[in-house]
């Protein structure tokens, strides 16, 4: 069984990226049984994230449709339970994430608006 669940999120130097990144980390602090990935790292062969993404269900939070998180994490054998795109996300909600190394106070919307996504999922998955 299962014990955390893992989130790898967007590293793209664009606004989604960066919203998905303080997503992934506030949950990863807010939440024991939440990890962060890095994908970065784990493309670079880091054994510590690849084994946390093998071990555990992932969700990759993609900033766009390109999904890298997931595409990384393949090719180290792991497997993604569930695909997180941002930007439709946030389409849906009628936001658009504006800063790409800072966050504002409309990207802060956009970051509740995927953390609230990302805990709905995984209690899905966690059923």
């Amino acid at each position: 069984m299962h014990e955390k669940i893992v989130l790898c999120a967007c590293s793209g130097m664009n606004p989604r990226g960066e919203v998905s990144r303080v997503s992934v980390y506030d949950l990863s602090v807010e939440h024991d049984d939440i990890e962060y990935c890095c994908v970065v790292a784990s493309g670079g062969n880091f054994k510590k994230f690849i084994d946390l993404a093998r071990k555990n269900k992932v969700i990759a939070v993609n900033g766009c449709e390109n999904c890298c998180p997931e595409t990384i994490l393949k090719t180290k054998d792991a497997t993604i339970e569930y695909n997180l795109n941002v930007k439709q996300l946030l389409k849906e909600h009628d936001l658009k994430a504006e800063c790409t190394v800072r966050i504002n106070e409309n990207d802060e919307k956009c970051a509740n608006i995927i953390k609230n996504e990302i805990l709905k999922i995984k209690n899905e998955i966690e059923q």
